[in-house]
């Protein structure tokens, strides 16, 4: 059917074992003969798979306000950034309770798995919140 030079692995398909993906473009005439359809050239796959794929860690973080310890709960992929920001205002919701200080943290290895985990805690009550800052999830350790 088609010759072996007209078949292109998606790099993609290769990494997560799904399968193959036939690839065509239309190639000027000035790249050869043939019927004016060729195959990309190969692309090689690097054995060293941290130059494809690079780990982000996304948290999901509750702050405790100073003024009147109302939480807020969010998500970021660096919290500590994030405070900051709150603090400096940045935050429309929460820059008229401010200061904030960081009362829980909790690590979430997607970004979806992060914005479902904050959705959630947005639900939570004050009870389960207080909860959740001394429980073993919580990686921010200095809450006395």
């Amino acid at each position: 059917m088609f010759g072996a030079d007209e078949i292109l692995l998606s790099s993609r398909s290769q990494i997560k074992g799904i399968g193959s993906v036939v690839q065509l473009v239309r190639m000027p005439p000035c790249h050869g003969g043939g019927r004016g359809f060729e195959s990309r050239p190969v692309r090689k796959i690097s054995s060293d798979k941290s130059e494809l794929i690079s780990f982000m860690a996304y948290f999901v973080y509750i702050i405790e306000s100073l003024q009147d310890g109302s939480f807020y709960k969010g998500y970021s992929e660096n919290p500590y950034e994030r405070l900051i920001q709150h603090n400096d205002g940045e935050s429309e919701f929460t820059s008229h309770k401010t200061p904030w200080k960081l009362v829980y943290l909790e690590e979430c290895s997607t970004k979806k798995e992060a914005l479902i985990r904050e959705k959630n805690l947005k639900k939570a009550d004050r009870a389960r919140i207080k909860a959740l800052i001394y429980s073993s999830k919580n990686l921010f350790k200095s809450n006395g």
